[in-house]
């Protein structure tokens, strides 16, 4: 009787084993898609996956050069005061000399001239940008109470304000020593030549 019991549940248990094999056979998960088939269905997505990796250290992250950032420096110098000494010593229509027994003179004299425009003057930034360098000729007169008038530039000029810059360090001067023709003070047409250089 036990025997047969044994005998029926192995029986039950063998045909159990059977149909999970069979069924396991059938099941979609050991089937290849068709050919043809499209197979993004049953596949992963690697698209995301395959896509280039971007290298966001600090090394792959551009940066400007800050050596070239540095701002370039400008240097000016001044040349002799000179008159135009073209008329002779005589003046002119509107009585001013350009050629005089005593010229004009800066207090202090040349390195006192000098310091006064090293002081006062400005490299405009578009000058230093563009390496705009050279030299400025302002004319200006110097009156018989010395006073400094009528300053221009002459001759041809440098721009990007530079030009426009020597004019106003000229006309807002002391008061000079003025040029004496015959022991008097006079009115007196002087130069000077202010140069400007760019430095790295």
């Amino acid at each position: 009787m036990k025997k047969n019991v044994r005998s029926k549940i192995w029986a039950i248990a063998m045909a159990g084993s059977v149909f999970f094999m069979t069924a396991c056979d059938n099941s979609d998960y050991t089937k290849s898609p068709a050919a043809g088939s499209d197979s993004s269905a049953n596949s992963n997505d690697t698209t995301m996956n395959n896509a280039p990796i971007r290298d966001t250290t600090s090394a792959a992250v551009a940066t400007p050069d800050k050596t070239n950032m540095a701002k370039k420096k400008g240097k000016v110098t001044i040349g002799k005061v000179s008159e135009k000494r073209t008329t002779g010593m005589r003046p002119d229509k509107d009585g001013v000399y350009e050629m005089t027994d005593v010229q004009p003179t800066y207090p202090g004299g040349q390195e006192a001239l000098e310091s006064y425009v090293n002081n006062n003057i400005t490299y405009q930034q578009p000058a230093l940008d563009e390496n705009v360098e050279g030299t400025v000729n302002v004319q200006f007169v110097v009156d018989e109470n010395g006073k400094v008038t009528n300053a221009k530039t002459i001759g041809k000029e440098l721009g990007n304000g530079l030009d426009e810059e020597a004019v106003r360090v000229i006309s807002n001067m002391p008061k000079w020593t003025p040029g004496k023709v015959k022991g008097k003070e006079v009115k007196t047409r002087v130069v000077l030549p202010i140069t400007y250089k760019v430095e790295e």
